[in-house]
């Protein structure tokens, strides 16, 4: 029996329902992605996936999915030991700069040394802790506001996936707009108002709210 873990995952409610209803995830295959290719968890801290997809993804729907994940090869990025290995592997890489396809540059190497070490060793799942970028120590500490994240390789070690939260707009959209009281017209214009500077703040067209 390998090691169990709880991991969140938050993502459009399309695709989440996509996800849900064929059974398994889809594989994140980007150049630049932090623990390499695979699919991506927060381990055991709901309210990460929660922030990932209002502040980091900004999306208006999004779901949030729960799995149990069981794997026998397991790489702790926060070991010692695993980050060692992973900067004898980071010195045999000459370009800090790697020409991506799409043309952007990126000093990040991540993706390139976590598949040097899947040459080496196979893994089912990889994790680190992350420090969470543009958030301030908390005052008078010096405690960092972090996040543990979880790459699974191996898409057979996870057991089970369920959705625990779920957030869409379309409430607004679908709202029958007879036999409401002041208060519930109140709360139908606050959403929409939020949405609205969300939009703004982002500098996105307003339409895209309405397709």
């Amino acid at each position: 029996m390998g090691e169990l873990y709880t991991g969140y995952h938050g993502t459009t409610i399309s695709r989440g329902e996509s996800i849900l209803k064929n059974k398994y995830y889809f594989v994140s295959y980007k150049e630049d992605e932090w623990l390499g290719n695979g699919v991506y968890f927060f381990e055991k801290d709901i309210n990460q996936a929660v922030d990932f997809c209002t502040k980091a993804r900004r999306y208006d729907d999004y779901i949030i999915l729960k799995s149990k994940i069981e794997a026998e090869i397991c790489i702790d990025l926060d070991r010692l030991e695993t980050m060692t290995i992973l900067d004898k592997i980071a010195k045999k890489i000459n370009k800090r700069y790697k020409n991506l396809t799409n043309g952007r540059y990126t000093k990040l190497t991540n993706c390139e040394i976590l598949e040097d070490l899947y040459r080496i060793k196979p893994y089912d799942l990889v994790k680190k802790t992350f420090v969470i970028q543009k958030r301030d120590k908390i005052q008078n500490t010096n405690f960092l506001w972090v996040q543990v994240q979880m790459c699974v390789r191996n898409r057979d070690c996870i057991k089970t996936i369920e959705e625990v939260i779920r957030n869409e707009r379309s409430y607004v959209l679908n709202w029958n707009w007879q036999n409401h009281n002041w208060n519930d017209w109140r709360r139908i214009f606050k959403s929409i108002q939020k949405h609205i500077r969300r939009r703004l703040k982002s500098k996105r067209s307003l339409f895209i709210w309405f397709s």
